[in-house]
């Protein structure tokens, strides 16, 4: 018989997991947020709450719910679940499908915080997830090698976890078959219409046959690295004091940087601003408007203008 070993949760969450009282578990029903639930429900000192959201894409969201529900009671847990418009929120505010379905989620998960009187949340994402993200961003070209990490923020101020961002998705369909514990198959994942599926389902499995070894490896822990200078690089510059008792950017001090310097912190302040789409090109055309010799506003994206005025650099919303 085949040894199957545990799975591991990763060690920078299992602080929040013993000391938060109730923890957010986003589970859809899917492998992953089932093996995650099922450990997290052994844990001690750790007070899970199954979190469901019915998208009302599929004909099968409304199974899945009650597979969930289900679960959830067998595993002696509290339930909560909600069914949301997707498609019709989509077309009200003309997003895609998945970024409304996203925003969706995060508003309904700030509604479940308060009402459990919690900040956490634990989501379910692994390795492979991890390297999906990172290929996603590196492809786009406006960040560089980017994933996720196991403990960040949402923009509404809840914290995320994702406990099994060290595990692949092969480890949790063996550790799940060895437990005989029943999962529901999204079949949206297996369409190749989503830019992440074609990941999934194609780029990556090539590029596990070409290189002959699980790339997803080598991917996490490229992109771990990577976030490890950007934070490094953000604290160095947050220790500088480039901003002026009013939020501006101090340009005499930046402007004796090096190029490279100089492009890192007007990125770094304008991120602080949270300018949406910041690619390397409207940090450039912020850039140039730095001398004092030339123009002294340039557009961002959302509508935002970078001002230059009196040796300060600000950012102003357009009406």
């Amino acid at each position: 018989m085949n040894f199957t070993p545990p799975l591991q949760l990763n060690e920078q969450t299992l602080e929040a997991l013993h000391s938060s009282g109730h923890i957010l578990v986003g589970v859809s029903g899917g492998r992953d947020s089932i093996a995650l639930i099922t450990l997290l429900s052994k844990l001690a000192n750790c007070y899970p709450i199954v979190c469901h959201v019915n998208h009302s894409l599929r004909p099968e969201a409304d199974a899945e719910e009650i597979f969930v529900k289900n679960y959830a009671h067998h595993l002696g847990l509290p339930f909560v679940s909600k069914k949301i418009d997707v498609t019709t929120y989509a077309k009200e505010h003309k997003l895609a499908t998945e970024e409304a379905a996203r925003i969706l989620r995060q508003d309904l998960f700030f509604h479940w915080a308060r009402e459990f009187n919690t900040n956490i949340v634990a989501l379910a994402h692994h390795r492979n997830d991890q390297a999906e993200t990172a290929l996603l961003h590196l492809c786009r070209g406006s960040s560089g090698i980017r994933a996720m990490t196991p403990v960040s923020l949402w923009a509404n101020g809840l914290t995320v976890i994702r406990p099994l961002l060290n595990q692949s998705r092969s480890d949790i369909t063996a550790w799940l078959s060895s437990q005989n514990i029943p999962w529901v198959d999204d079949t949206s994942n297996d369409s190749s219409d989503y830019t992440r599926n074609a990941l999934r389902h194609q780029i990556l499995p090539q590029l596990d046959s070409i290189f002959a070894r699980d790339v997803s490896i080598t991917l996490s822990r490229s992109a771990n690295l990577a976030h490890v200078s950007r934070t490094a690089l953000t604290q160095a510059l947050e220790h500088l004091n480039l901003l002026d008792p009013q939020g501006r950017l101090y340009l005499p001090t930046v402007m004796t940087f090096p190029a490279e310097l100089r492009q890192a912190a007007i990125h770094w302040f304008l991120k602080n601003q949270n300018i949406p789409e910041l690619s390397e090109e409207v940090v450039q055309r912020v850039l140039d408007i730095l001398p004092p010799t030339g123009a002294s506003r340039v557009s961002l994206p959302g509508g935002y203008l970078a001002i230059r005025k009196e040796k300060r650099l600000f950012v102003k919303k357009l009406l």
